[in-house]
């Protein structure tokens, strides 16, 4: 009996590794192709699906001719948990001028709320002017240190002794 198991464990093995199917041609490919070549679409003008957020200053604001609708135009300053980067849409009355900031939700392409965050009175952005501060400062603007805090003046000693009483 272990004559005949060892070979036939043999051939099956064999066989295991060649592989039991018969060989024969593959069948034929239906492999679907289908147009993978992108749109040449801006992707700030894109539809909007879903609920939607921007965090930005407005750009624009026109009304449309011949129309009682107000064009907006958005670009986004907070691009943090998905917000929109830019939005174009329109609107029945004003909601906010030139260079406000606002955050506007979306639900599709229909304006659900906007919020004016800051209003601008001037219309053109100007990005914050960063202060030059000047290493030496001469005597003579020094107004004997009214309103500025200097540590050396706070110097507190190591107290000398030290008691506690109790009733």
């Amino acid at each position: 009996m272990k004559r005949l198991i060892l070979p036939l464990c043999v051939v099956l093995l064999f066989m295991f590794i060649q592989g039991c199917a018969p060989k024969s041609p593959p069948p034929a490919s239906t492999l679907k192709t289908y147009n993978t070549e992108k749109e040449t679409t801006n992707p700030k003008l894109t539809k909007l699906v879903g609920k939607n957020y921007i965090k930005g200053i407005v750009r624009t604001l026109k009304q449309e001719a011949n129309s009682s609708l107000w064009n907006y135009e958005i670009d986004g300053i907070d691009k943090t948990n998905g917000k929109l980067s830019y939005v174009n849409f329109d609107h029945k009355s004003v909601l906010a001028n030139e260079g406000d900031l606002v955050y506007a939700s979306f639900d599709g392409m229909r304006l659900t709320e906007m919020f004016v965050i800051k209003a601008v009175k001037n219309t053109t952005y100007t990005p914050p002017l960063k202060k030059k501060s000047s290493a030496k400062k001469s005597s003579s603007d020094d107004d004997g240190g009214a309103g500025k805090r200097n540590k050396s003046h706070q110097v507190i000693g190591v107290p000398q002794e030290e008691s506690i009483k109790l009733n």
